[in-house]
């Protein structure tokens, strides 16, 4: 499995060195980093990394509003670091998934088990967006085949069985797609 994608956008250059180091060392890839929050957002849009650790008090446009169009706008998940009595301007983004607040100071061990389960349930997410997308391809065939055998049914006094074997020859007999030649079953009998 590759290893995360990580744009740091933090004020103090010091502060993205340490982050930095501490991730390289775990085995992630950082990507780049920030000083702003217009730089970071325009870097998130081009190099697409699979988090943003963004500091909540951030210059320009600041950490708050950076994370919201990230998560919002799916460009990736957003750890934002803060002091922890800054936590309560982020509460409306905590209901998002892909968004984690972390007080300062950092726990490195909570930091990188957070990257963790946030990349793994990205995938997993992907995963199951891709398999849902499937289904409503295979529920849209099936709806366009059976839409065809009633029609072949209905004009040609076919059977449900011989109407299916009809678009599932000429299908086979084309190299067509079966949704393909339903649609022309469909397109040449529904008038």
């Amino acid at each position: 499995m590759e290893s995360a994608r990580i744009l740091i956008a933090m004020g103090s250059e010091a502060s993205i060195g340490k982050l930095k180091s501490i991730l390289v060392e775990s085995g992630y890839v950082v990507v780049d980093s920030a000083r702003d929050g217009n730089e970071c957002l325009r870097k998130a849009r081009a190099l697409k990394p699979d988090i943003v650790i963004i500091e909540q008090t951030l210059p320009q446009n600041g950490g708050y509003e950076i994370a919201r169009v990230a998560v919002e706008d799916d460009i990736c998940d957003v750890i934002m670091i803060g002091a922890d009595a800054q936590k309560g301007l982020a509460d409306d983004l905590t209901d998002e998934s892909g968004f984690v607040f972390m007080p300062k100071p950092l726990n490195k061990i909570g930091l990188l088990n957070t990257i963790d389960l946030m990349v793994k349930s990205k995938r997993k997410i992907r995963s199951l967006e891709r398999e849902i997308e499937e289904l409503r391809s295979t529920l849209d065939t099936r709806k366009e085949v059976e839409k065809a055998k009633g029609l072949l049914m209905r004009h040609l006094n076919l059977s449900e069985n011989e109407a299916f074997k009809r678009i599932q020859k000429q299908s086979m007999d084309r190299g067509i797609p079966m949704k393909e030649i339903a649609k022309a079953i469909i397109l040449a009998y529904d008038i």
